[in-house]
Parts: structure tokens; sequence; C-alpha cells
């Protein structure tokens, strides 16, 4: 199934700019409805090393730098993390190795909240 959904520049740009640096299994959960608060959309991405999650995290804060989108806050930077996230206010983005990704296991935590994945273009997924 299509996509039909607007997500809006910061969805759709850090998904490209993943994609494009080879980030594995792209998704995206909307949250809005169950935390306003804290942000509308999760988007997850798996490296497949650490340098390859720092590669992920350095190139995705360049590009929506370059569209004057601005980065509020930003875990896991230190040696050894396994996992980085980057807040963007209503878009977090949550870069990890397959094994914090397996172990912490995100979609099913939120299970229930609409989702869709990433391939070069949206999947919707429930």
């Amino acid at each position: 199934m299509e996509n039909e959904f607007e997500f809006g520049s910061i969805v759709e740009k850090a998904c490209e700019a993943l994609y494009n640096k080879k980030a594995e299994d792209i998704k995206i959960l909307e949250i809005r409805k169950y935390l306003p608060q804290i942000a509308d959309f999760f988007v997850l991405a798996t490296a497949n090393s650490a340098e390859h999650m720092n590669a992920l995290r350095r190139h995705l804060e360049e590009e929506l730098a370059n569209e004057k989108i601005t980065l509020h806050h930003v875990e896991g930077t230190r040696s050894g993390a396994r996992w980085v996230l980057l807040d963007y206010n209503e878009v977090i983005i949550h870069i990890m190795l397959r094994e914090a990704r397996e172990f912490y296991r995100l979609e099913e935590l939120w299970n229930d909240v609409p989702r869709w994945s990433y391939h070069e273009t949206f999947e919707r997924e429930d």
C-alpha cells in the first residue's frame, strides 16, 4: 500500500538521508496521539557497526542542518554507545546497532501506533 500521508520535511529528509547512507530497516512510528508532549514521530534505523552509526548521525545532522532544520538535543555520542538519539522536537530519530534494536524492540513497545517503512518511498504497515 502506497503512502498518502504527509509527514513533513523532517521525516522525509531524515529517511532519505538515512537510506542514502545504507541505514537498514527504516521505520516511522506516529506517536503524537500517545505522547504529544514528546514528539509526533519516531524514526528508527539500524546501523551495521558503531562506525556506520556515527557516520549516519553525522550525515543526518549535516543534511538536516542544510535544510535549516534545528537539532534540539543528541544522546549516545560517547564511545561504545549502541544507540544514538537525535531530537528534532516533533521528530525523534533513533539510530541503533542491530543488537540494541533487537534488545529494546521499540516496534513491539509501540505496536498499536500507525507505522510505515521506508525503502525510497513510504509504505504503510498497519
